[in-house]
């Protein structure tokens, strides 16, 4: 039995949504609409929730809540395993917003204004790409197991950090690399409690070596690691980023990573 491709649909058009949703139904042997959408904020909660192998996303959503350009903006730093397969829809024929969307991640555009154009055409390319997305082929996508998932992000975390200089044998090393994981999470404060707990430190303690091994790092590490790995922007009057800088850089750097 062939599995089934679950498709979320951001739309907030009543007409283009329920012809989209028509012409899903049409091909119900092969393709759910999990769900329908016209609100940004609605839709990323959805995507976190339930996972769907293909978005099909409205660029401006008028009638709805956000934008689609602002969904892709905040699913390209929000952990997913794996990440869906991106549609956009746009009546906007601008090439600046256009390339910023598949900047942010859009795997394929369709605009509304081009000649022939059709929700029928938009859901013959998802039947196409069906077979890759639900991993048909040689190398099917099976979603990581927790485990899998964190020994991936700690791999990736430690060799950011040894690229950068940050030394291995500072306790706040092994900190930096568990507040990543934890903020990639979804867990974006009280890294210093969480740990502490975790390794029998107090609070005060994990977050004091966390700040001095990046102290350290920037004393003691080449200037050209540092200007080439550490790329975020330091604020005048500080030349060391803070712990809450320093781990939501790699955060980002970290999803990004997982979202290729």
């Amino acid at each position: 039995m062939i599995k089934k491709l679950n498709v979320l649909v951001v739309e907030d058009d009543e007409n283009d949504r329920n012809a989209l949703i028509a012409e899903i139904n049409e091909n119900a042997d092969k393709l759910c609409l999990l769900g329908v959408s016209k609100s940004a904020n609605d839709a990323l909660a959805f995507i976190r929730n339930h996972k769907p192998h293909a978005v099909i996303l409205d660029l401006e959503l008028q009638e709805g809540n956000g934008d689609g350009l602002d969904l892709l903006d905040r699913l390209r730093f929000t952990l997913l395993n794996p990440r869906p397969y991106i549609i956009v829809n746009t009546n906007n024929a601008s090439k600046i917003t256009r390339n910023s969307a598949k900047k942010m991640g859009a795997d394929y555009e369709f605009a509304k204004w081009q000649s022939g154009y059709s929700p029928k055409m938009v859901i013959n390319h998802l039947l196409l790409v069906m077979p890759e997305i639900l991993g048909f082929k040689d190398d099917p996508q099976t979603p990581l197991s927790e485990s899998q998932l964190e020994n991936k992000m700690r791999d990736f975390v430690q060799d950011q950090f040894n690229k950068l200089g940050l030394n291995v044998k500072n306790a706040g090393y092994g900190y930096l690399v568990d507040a990543v994981i934890l903020a990639a999470k979804g867990i974006n404060q009280n890294w210093g409690k969480i740990i502490g707990e975790k390794v029998g430190k107090n609070e005060d303690s994990v977050t004091h070596a966390m700040q001095y091994a990046i102290n350290t790092t920037w004393t003691n590490a080449d200037i050209n690691d540092l200007q080439k790995y550490y790329t975020a922007p330091l604020r005048k009057d500080k030349y060391v980023p803070t712990a809450n800088e320093f781990v939501f850089f790699y955060k980002q750097k970290l999803i990004s990573n997982l979202n290729k």
